[in-house]
């Protein structure tokens, strides 16, 4: 791996390296320290606030920019850099589209803030509504949302990337020694913890329209299989008729809700030349899981990786 500052290789300086994300939060953040030293013929890089920070494997992998630095002790300096999923957060601004199809809302959105594109799903929703003093990333999110399906948005190098949880899968591999064949990494994973529960599970769902002085049901769903073995735990949802189908808006609910939650988490090694990230699908023991959340760190060369995931 390298590691740049405003240009400058200060992989041999920096140490403490770890970076995190997860689906919640947009923006990558990632924690250093450089050496720093008083002798005169030691010229040691220092970054400062708002160096451009750049973090390579076999490809570049992170891209962002220092928001805080602690130069207090004697011998290093340390720092937080974030990927430019920050300014997303941080940037507001007002607009109001009519008919305009998802995907062409999120490209001038991001055009009007110089903002890249990685990729974008094919977004066809017809988008109406306004937006009143909304960071850019809740506007994001709520087309997303419009658009049904679970996607995911985050920030690579090149830009923002937008997709639906499912469409991009990681397989982590790493070599025991360098002549050896590669292994994928899950299998040989440590520091397991796993947990499932039905505390928000629900297996009968019931769509309602009206109001407090009257409403009718127009649709149920329920899972007979699960209410025999957990007994009935049901939800009731307010749908428009108009707007939607009642019986398929009640199917599309008790399929969300029936899961059985299951949390998941463990450490990996992985090789420096690959990158597990939020977002990503990732397959353990034949079954399938989406990577809420990743801790990246090098500890005494060794790339190691904790990855939180949630049965899909």
């Amino acid at each position: 791996m390298k590691l740049y500052a405003d240009d400058m290789d200060i992989t041999n300086a920096a140490g403490g390296l770890s970076w995190q994300n997860t689906i919640s939060e947009l923006a990558t953040t990632m924690s250093f320290e450089v050496a720093k030293t008083d002798a005169k013929y030691m010229n040691i890089y220092q970054p400062d606030l708002g160096s451009i920070i750049r973090l390579y494997t076999n490809e570049e992998v992170f891209r962002g920019i220092v928001i805080t630095m602690d130069d207090g002790a004697k011998n290093s300096n340390k720092y937080t850099a974030v990927d430019f999923g920050w300014y997303l957060n941080k940037s507001k601004e007002t607009y109001q589209f009519n008919r305009m199809p998802a995907k062409k809302v999120i490209e001038t959105v991001c055009a009007d803030f110089d903002i890249g594109i990685d990729s974008i799903s094919e977004l066809i929703v017809e988008i109406t509504k306004i937006y009143l003093d909304k960071t850019i990333s809740e506007i994001i999110s709520d087309v997303l949302t419009q658009c049904g399906g679970w996607y995911n948005f985050d920030m690579t190098p090149k830009g923002i990337r937008i997709y639906r949880i499912g469409d991009i899968y990681a397989y982590p591999e790493f070599r025991i020694f360098p002549n050896t064949r590669l292994i994928y990494s899950p299998g040989a994973r440590g520091n397991v913890s796993h947990s499932i529960s039905i505390e928000d599970t629900k297996n009968s769902v019931k769509a309602i329209s009206g109001n407090e002085d009257g409403f009718s049901v127009l649709a149920s769903a329920k899972d007979d299989a699960l209410i025999g073995r957990y007994g009935l735990l049901q939800e009731v949802v307010s749908i428009d008729p108009e707007k939607e189908d009642p019986g398929a808006a009640t199917q599309a609910k008790l399929l969300e809700l029936s899961k059985i939650k299951e949390q998941f988490s463990f450490e990996i090694i992985e090789s420096e030349d690959s990158y597990t990230r939020a977002g990503a699908v990732i397959t353990i023991d034949g079954a399938d899981f989406v990577i809420e959340g990743t801790q990246h760190s090098i500890v005494n060369g060794i790339y190691k990786v904790k990855l939180d995931l949630k049965r899909l």
